[in-house]
């Protein structure tokens, strides 16, 4: 059995879970897989079967006892409230409270933040996360991290795939009301969804509460294919995080060029969403790089473990 201290970082999400257990060195001993751990996604008992498999797994896997861990990080997504990290905490260690074992050291920090530390080997920089919503979170030379953005679907989310997918049906509805643009959104959300008619949009969005962000891709496919109306919607969404990205630039006060990552599904490959971003990053932040991340979220969170680690 080992005695050495070991660490295990967590990115956790609304469809897989990705624990790596790691040595003080930072070298990775082992990488486990299980599935969503979002609490809004999977409830918080759910989330803690989720996170109590894959602990358990890499703990296997290394011949650690779990109770033995110097420290985990749970980056979780959908887990930016104190009250909800504390309760996806204490739920966690009571499935290995009933195990026998003492709880463990464990912290909850948001998805972004893993994002960040993995995107730059912990160092400085600036990452945009456009998914499902979205959220702009940098970290200066010295540190300290800010971040812009992150409300939500009903507060912001500016640029995430709820809010391209609600312009989407706006775009929609203008036209249907003879307001506004012809769009093939309107040929593509009949032939996806069976949306016809007034009544079908009305009836899906405020009956059936059809997830907005399903809509994103179908918006992006149309750009593709030169639809003006989504090209436009992209095209809004891409200045609202450039705008974003604008805010942490200037509060992080770095002269010198500033590394910026795009992750998420939206734009963390290429496409006429990622491309007309890059396009509004490069005309209103010349000093940012767009770059590709040194690391994986998970291996962010095992870098921030091993912070910890040192403080203790």
């Amino acid at each position: 059995m080992s005695r050495k201290p070991l660490v295990i970082g967590v990115d956790g999400g609304g469809t897989k879970t990705i624990a790596l257990a790691a040595d003080p060195s930072g070298n990775i001993l082992a990488r486990r897989e299980s599935g969503a751990s979002n609490v809004n996604v999977v409830g918080l008992d759910g989330t803690a079967r989720s996170l109590h498999r894959v602990i358990t797994e890499c703990c296997d896997d290394v011949r650690c006892p779990p109770d033995e861990l110097t420290s985990i990080v749970l980056a979780l997504a959908g887990a930016g409230d104190d009250v909800v990290r504390q309760r996806i905490s204490d739920a966690v260690n009571e499935l290995f409270v009933q195990e026998g074992r003492k709880p463990l050291p464990i912290s909850v920090e948001s998805d972004s933040r893993a994002a960040l530390e993995g995107a730059f080997d912990g160092g400085p920089g600036v990452v945009i996360v456009a998914g499902t919503g979205s959220i702009v979170i940098g970290k200066t030379d010295r540190g300290a991290v800010l971040t812009v953005g992150g409300w939500g679907r009903i507060l912001g989310d500016e640029g995430g795939g709820f809010f391209i997918g609600r312009e989407a049906l706006r775009s929609l509805a203008l036209h249907l009301d003879r307001r506004g643009e012809a769009t093939k959104l309107e040929d593509k959300l009949a032939e996806k969804f069976q949306w016809r008619t007034r009544a079908d949009i009305i009836r899906a969005v405020y009956q059936e509460q059809v997830d907005l962000s399903r809509l994103a891709p179908i918006v992006l496919e149309a750009a593709a294919q030169n639809d003006i109306v989504s090209q436009k919607i992209l095209q809004i969404a891409a200045l609202q995080l450039a705008e974003q990205t604008r805010v942490i630039v200037m509060q992080m006060g770095i002269l010198r060029k500033v590394g910026l990552v795009m992750i998420g599904g939206l734009i963390d490959h290429e496409n006429v969403y990622s491309n007309t971003l890059h396009m509004k990053l490069l005309k209103l932040l010349p000093q940012v790089h767009v770059r590709q991340p040194v690391h994986s979220p998970a291996h962010g969170a095992v870098l921030i473990a091993l912070e910890q680690l040192k403080r203790k």
